[in-house]
């Protein structure tokens, strides 16, 4: 393999960000980080990396316990680090952060390393290399890349790409949770991850916190947060789309701000009953018709569709009433013509059926109606026709008295 080959492999490992290990070691570099992400010409920065040992604590080796002195020696220099060296090639000056670290770093363990460096004075991309001396072993080298003002940082972008998942639809005045899923499917890490609900007013709106922090996503990563939201009785039914914001920092970019929008499905649940009932005439005879009107009222947070109501009274007549639709807080009556039986008081069903967005209702209602006999009008017509001849013989005493 020639030089031009061993230089394309390198590169493609630091672009992918797949550490380059030493044989036998347990010690790898499991990410770092340039402050600025970009350097200018002569400018200085802060190169930070992060050393761990992959080495299973004790606690939880399955291994046998009866190992010989010379495999546990070897086992606990892999991971003394007698140096740590920042190499910048003659092009990148390493001002201070060499040496400053040696010894081991217990079994599943990381530290960082700050180094800080200054840029050339040409732009490009040069490559330093950190030397990892491991007791008893070789320097273990990784290559890491330092971006001069050069417009190529956009290759290791993060992309977070949001998901939500809730109880289903929502009745208005109810409080319910919503998970919101964060995924990177981008190629590069994001960092100090803020997800926050913008202001929604005052119909729906989260009842404790409004957002919720990760503290980094790889690539490929994901996490889930939770946000309780609360609603307004007075809240319109449909989609309702909150928009969310995703404050994060990249390697390269540094803050960057995303806005995302998740969807509430609001549905408003109608309560139809009785608000009064009247007859007319008032006083309903027996054998006589007469109407009667139920008033329909709709105290739910939802319209009311194909409102209809029956009753069961044993009379001629219109007995079933189509309303229609009813709005909340709102009012129609169901009108009903009929011709009154005998007298007496007779208890009746009005059964009342509709439909929302959360389906099909019915309700009963159990009513009473008093039907009466007519007056009797006997002795007053005695009284009248007394008084017709009454007044008839008066007329003709007085009519003969003249004559006399």
């Amino acid at each position: 393999m020639n030089m031009k080959s061993i230089l394309i492999i390198i590169i493609v490992l630091i672009l992918t960000g797949i550490p380059v290990l030493a044989v036998d070691s347990t010690i790898v570099i499991t990410d770092y980080e340039i402050t600025p992400p970009v350097l200018m010409p002569e400018e200085k920065g802060i190169l930070t990396v992060t050393l761990s040992n992959t080495e299973p604590s004790a606690d939880f080796s399955m291994g046998p316990t009866d190992k010989s002195e010379e495999s546990y020696i070897s086992t606990a220099s892999s991971s003394m680090i007698d140096s740590v060296f920042l190499d910048g090639k003659k092009d990148i000056d390493v001002l201070a952060g060499n040496g400053q670290f040696e010894g081991k770093i217990g079994e599943g363990q990381s530290i960082q390393i700050s180094f800080v460096i200054r840029a050339p004075t040409r732009s490009g991309i040069y490559f330093t290399q950190l030397l990892i001396r491991i007791r008893d072993q070789e320097y273990i080298k990784y290559p890491i890349a330092i971006n001069v003002n050069t417009p190529i940082s956009t290759v290791r972008q993060p992309a977070l790409i949001l998901s939500q998942s809730s109880s289903g639809p929502i009745k208005p005045g109810d409080s319910f949770p919503v998970k919101i899923n964060l995924i990177n499917k981008g190629i590069g890490q994001a960092k100090d991850i803020t997800v926050r609900v913008r202001e929604t007013g005052s119909s729906i709106a989260p009842m404790t916190t409004n957002a919720f922090h990760i503290e980094k996503l790889h690539e490929g990563d994901n996490a889930v947060g939770e946000i309780i939201f609360n609603t307004d009785k007075e809240v319109t039914s449909g989609i309702h789309k909150i928009p969310i914001e995703i404050t994060f920092t990249t390697p390269d970019k540094g803050d960057t701000l995303v806005t995302e929008t998740i969807s509430l499905d609001i549905k408003g649940e109608s309560d139809v009953s009785i608000m009064s009932l009247e007859t007319d005439p008032e006083r309903i005879q027996e054998n006589s018709p007469f109407d009667l009107i139920i008033r329909l009222d709709n105290s739910g947070t939802g319209d009311a569709e194909s409102v209809r109501a029956s009753l069961d009274l044993p009379f001629q007549g219109t007995k079933e009433a189509f309303v229609g639709r009813i709005e909340p807080h709102n009012d129609a009556p169901a009108v009903f013509v009929l011709e009154s039986g005998e007298a007496g008081e007779y208890v009746y069903n009005l059964n009342i059926e509709y439909k929302d967005d959360w389906g099909e209702h019915q309700r009963a209602e159990n009513l009473t109606l008093a039907i009466i006999k007519p007056p009797d009008n006997t002795v007053t017509y005695i009284i009248l026709i007394i008084l017709v001849i009454i007044g008839l013989a008066g007329y003709r005493l007085w009519s003969r008295r003249g004559d006399m």
